[in-house]
């Protein structure tokens, strides 16, 4: 066997190895649009504090049921909302956002004044409900931390509808896999270390470090994938929202999730401040 059909053998199974290796990073492609890193929940008194907001029938975000009348989730998807208000729906006491619970208009919403669509930080929004809803087992509202305290924790949960796929390569998805987008999921993200949450903040030219977490992405998850406005727990407290802020060309290089904390002076005030009818500024000094 002469050197030319030894490199032609060894061509050929380069090739097959690499049609192999291909189907299964595409099989794994698909996984994680379909799941993430994702669990399903399957019972609705475990977070009866999640809620979904919804345009018409559309989902836009999660949020969290803080009282009996109002909402926290980010302020971005209602940025563009305007006077709108009879677009958009709560459904609150339900896992699957199409259905189940109490669907409830809003009455009105309030973003963060020192919010900026082109930043991460302050990335949220109070909404209000036309009516009290009546507390039952899964129907609750979530302790919010009122202080702000620094990141210790090795993880936190999240909970959040997975929205509609992003891929610019998405075909036509089955029966299946809109019925599994269309119910609660749950994941446990890590924070990142302060010193590279900083960095990432910095390149935004922000410099309080207080008012925002960052969270790692998990190594199967969609790098551009946002669980908007979904509640950032640790033992059953709410320490934040996602923002939906995601960097450039996070299909290359998968950066973190950012949190704005409830707990941040700025926040915390603007919180208590919006819910009891106060005119909030900076220096609000109200008792919490």
């Amino acid at each position: 066997m002469n050197i030319i059909k030894i490199f032609i053998i060894i061509n050929m199974y380069v090739n097959k190895l690499t049609y192999s290796l291909t189907k299964l990073v595409n099989k794994q492609m698909v996984k994680y649009k379909v799941l993430s890193d994702h669990t399903m929940v399957s019972n609705s008194d475990i977070f009866p504090y999640v809620v979904a907001i919804l345009k018409k029938s559309t989902y836009m975000s999660a949020g969290a049921l803080i009282d009996d009348n109002w909402v926290l989730t980010a302020a971005d998807c209602l940025f563009l909302i305007g006077e709108s208000l009879r677009i958009i729906r709560i459904r609150v006491g339900s896992i699957n956002y199409k259905k189940g619970g109490l669907l409830l208009p809003i009455k009105s919403f309030n973003i963060h004044p020192y919010f900026d669509n082109r930043k991460p930080e302050f990335d949220i929004a109070l909404i209000m409900l036309p009516e009290r809803v009546r507390f039952s087992h899964n129907v609750s509202p979530i302790r919010v931390q009122k202080y702000y305290r620094g990141v210790t924790a090795t993880h936190f949960i999240i909970t959040a509808w997975s929205g509609t796929l992003e891929s610019k390569e998405s075909t036509i998805e089955s029966m299946e896999t809109i019925k599994r987008r269309r119910m609660l999921t749950v994941s446990h993200l890590h924070p990142s270390s302060t010193s590279s949450c900083a960095n990432q903040l910095a390149t935004f030219g922000i410099n309080e470090t207080e008012t925002t977490m960052c969270l790692d992405p998990t190594p199967d998850s969609n790098p551009c994938a946002r669980d908007i406005g979904a509640p950032v727990v640790l033992n059953g407290v709410l320490w934040g929202v996602i923002s939906s802020w995601k960097p450039y060309g996070c299909d290359l290089k998968p950066g973190s999730s950012f949190v704005t904390l409830v707990g941040a002076a700025n926040v915390s005030s603007w919180i208590h401040a919006t819910i009891r009818g106060h005119r909030w500024s900076h220096n609000y000094k109200d008792t919490l």
